[in-house]
């Protein structure tokens, strides 16, 4: 189990190469959510809102599609990584969208991508999201779906070599658990995404699922590799898989041969009406 922004529960002080990780992260989800604010329509002079931004590859995106008669507000709870958005018209703000107060009628898109499914307060910090569009403006969420990683059986998920794919699945559901017990984090939050859209108000409401591919010994399947060394030995302790099987499956993807997708991403996206 792996987050964007500082939203999440965290993988621990161990893990002090959180950039690496941010940057792995980066690298499987933005292809897709870039996708989305395109075919929303970013364009010049537009206003846009990323809550929870990590290391801000989102927000710089954007400032570059709202140029400079446009304006990014880019917030996170740590802004440590967001050093690097110094775009004249991107501005960064320390801000937790939980509990802090949030400008109305204020932007053309607002964007979270791994927020909502971290916040107990959830529903409503999306009402809050949804408060911040102008008439007429979108809001683009995203959040993961573990339901086929945690109810399928092993030999349906796509895991090369197959053999791997009990040890990965039984890596989620520990991680899942985990969450589940130490934090308000719902990993299958994604799947009403689009529901809960609608019962917020917003109209042309859509929505996709989908998994990017993680091949062994590439950069992103670091994202994959650091989740697996905090949460593997949740699994092991709860023997649903051995050391061994831990070790197999993180030397597996520290090399070439190994692939398999990561957790479903649900981006979801709705209007406020004119």
């Amino acid at each position: 189990m792996t987050e964007q922004s500082s939203y999440g529960i965290g993988l621990g002080s161990q893990f002090s190469d959180e950039e690496r990780r941010l940057a792995a992260m980066e690298e499987l989800f933005d292809p897709g959510t870039f996708r989305c604010l395109t075919s929303l329509g970013i364009a010049p002079g537009m206003r846009c809102l990323e809550v929870g931004g990590g290391r801000g590859s989102v927000a710089r995106f954007m400032a570059e599609r709202v140029g400079p008669v446009g304006e990014v507000v880019v917030t996170d709870i740590d802004v440590e990584q967001l050093r690097g958005c110094d775009a004249p018209n991107l501005t960064v703000r320390v801000h937790d969208v939980a509990v802090d107060p949030l400008e109305e009628f204020g932007f053309d898109i607002v964007h979270a991508r791994l927020v909502l499914e971290h916040l107990p307060t959830r529903l409503a910090v999306l009402d809050k999201l949804v408060a911040a569009l102008r008439p007429g403006g979108w809001l683009l969420a995203e959040d993961f779906d573990f339901s086929a990683w945690l109810h399928l059986a092993p030999h349906r998920l796509f895991c090369e070599p197959k053999s791997l794919g009990a040890a990965v699945q039984a890596g989620y559901v520990a991680g899942a658990a985990a969450g589940a017990t130490t934090s308000t984090w719902d990993g299958e939050f994604g799947r009403g995404l689009p529901a809960h859209l609608v019962d917020a108000g917003l109209v042309n409401v859509g929505g996709e699922a989908w998994s990017p591919v993680i091949v062994g010994g590439s950069s992103a399947s670091y994202a994959f590799t650091v989740s697996a060394r905090r949460f593997g030995p949740l699994a092991v302790q709860a023997g649903s898989m051995s050391q061994r099987e831990l070790d197999d499956v993180i030397t597996a993807f520290e090399q070439p041969g190994a692939m398999t997708t990561f957790v479903p991403m649900v981006s979801a996206w709705g209007r406020r009406p004119d």
